[in-house]
């Protein structure tokens, strides 16, 4: 569902895009950053760095989307802001925990699901990958033995 739509300020060196916050899996909440074109886009979905979900995750994400990509910016801390890596690590490793491991491949089913329903995105185009810390979610995802139930994904 999306929650809001507006266009990104962005700086001139970057086109507009348009950014969709939208809520999915047990409320959570997304954005999807998609440029401006008429053509179908591969999407990328993306995890933040340990800052959480901030105005630069959004700015990098967007100089991602102007290279041709629709990409899904999920938050992983719920909403939380950790003010240091070290304070972020704890937040990671709770997600990469063997016991949350259902839980955070049903979260990316979910975006997937949002994703196919974005009408710019070419659904069976779909990559992913992390800044900084979030890198380790989407290694750990691409490692995971449960990837086989993602078909469409690969690792950027």
């Amino acid at each position: 569902m999306i929650i809001a739509a507006t266009t990104l300020a962005l700086p001139a060196s970057l086109q507009a895009a348009e950014l969709r916050l939208v809520e999915y899996h047990q409320r959570n909440l997304a954005y999807i950053i998609v440029p401006r074109t008429d053509k179908k886009l591969p999407a990328l979905v993306l995890f933040h760095d340990w800052a959480g979900l901030t105005e630069e995750a959004i700015l990098q994400a967007a100089k991602i989307a102007e290279q041709g990509y629709a990409v899904f910016l999920p938050d992983l801390f719920g909403g939380k802001a950790p003010q240091s890596k070290e304070e972020a690590q704890p937040l990671v490793e709770a997600i990469l925990e063997t016991d949350h491991q259902q839980e955070l491949m049903a979260n990316v089913h979910s975006g997937l699901q949002v994703l196919e329903n974005v009408e710019e995105v070419e659904p069976v185009d779909v990559s992913i990958s992390g800044l900084g810390i979030g890198e380790q979610v989407a290694s750990y995802i691409s490692k995971s033995d449960m990837t086989p139930a993602l078909p469409m994904l690969t690792h950027a």
